[in-house]
This record gives structure tokens, sequence and C-alpha cells, in this order.
């Protein structure tokens, strides 16, 4: 089996983002991953596109997008979400504690922790004044 992949590109506004779950979800089904493994997909690219609009975009994101490429190999499913907004690493953002109580508990960075537990590998890069982050599951 050679690769198959699949691209969507959507406005940056959260009435899209569920067309974008529902694209990946779809893909990662086609391409062989378990029921837990496309629900992990589908929560991991609702978490970052979701930041997208939020963060990157200030909610004003009508005129901007989002691409969602979904490549499937024979032992991984690789999902790229790529944006124009201004340059990011969600990877830097510290990690939370769990283990401090609720009330110590600092805001923030609970969605990429939770993305990196999700999946097996999880990258960022900026080139071509693009974010880019990369996420795979393994098959």
């Amino acid at each position: 089996m050679g690769i198959q992949e699949n691209r969507l590109t959507i406005p940056a506004v959260l009435e899209e983002l569920s067309v974008a779950y529902g694209f990946v979800a779809d893909a990662a089904r086609a391409a062989g991953l378990d029921d837990e493994a496309v629900y992990h997909c589908h929560l991991s690219v609702e978490e970052v596109c979701t930041n997208i609009v939020e963060h990157g975009y200030g909610y004003k994101g009508q005129d901007e997008t989002i691409t969602i490429e979904c490549r499937a190999y024979p032992d991984r499913f690789l999902i790229i979400i790529s944006d124009g907004a201004p340059p990011f690493n969600p990877l830097g953002v510290p990690e939370p504690d769990p283990s401090l109580p609720l009330s110590e508990r600092k805001h923030g960075g609970w969605g990429i922790h939770f993305v990196k537990q999700y999946m097996d590998e999880v990258a960022y890069r900026y080139t071509n004044n693009q974010n880019h982050l990369a996420m795979v599951k393994y098959k």
C-alpha cells in the first residue's frame, strides 16, 4: 500500500472546525486506525485548531485559513495542521503539573499536554510564514 494523502482548507473560524474533525476522523478510519486512535486524532485536531482560532487569530480569522493534511503510511497516520497566524510553538509551553491540587494549577498548557499524550509524535516548525504542527499516530 502506498501513501494516501488528503488535504482540507477551511476558514479559521469556530463554526468551520467540525468540518476539520470529521475530515480527520474519516481519513484516520480509512487509514485503518482503530476507534480509540481515531478519537485521539479527532481530539488532538480539535484542540490545535481551536487554539489557532482563539489564540492565533484572536477569533478574527474569517479572512484566514487553516489547512489540514492527512497522510496514511503503511505503519502510521500523519496529520499536519498549517496556519498563517503569528509564529507560535505550542511545544515550548511549559508542561502543567497534574500532581498539584486543582487550586494550585496554572491556567494554560493543558491542551497541548493532552495532544502529546494522545499522539505518538508531535513536532512544530515555522516555514514560509506558516506554523506547521505535525502529529503522528502509529498503527
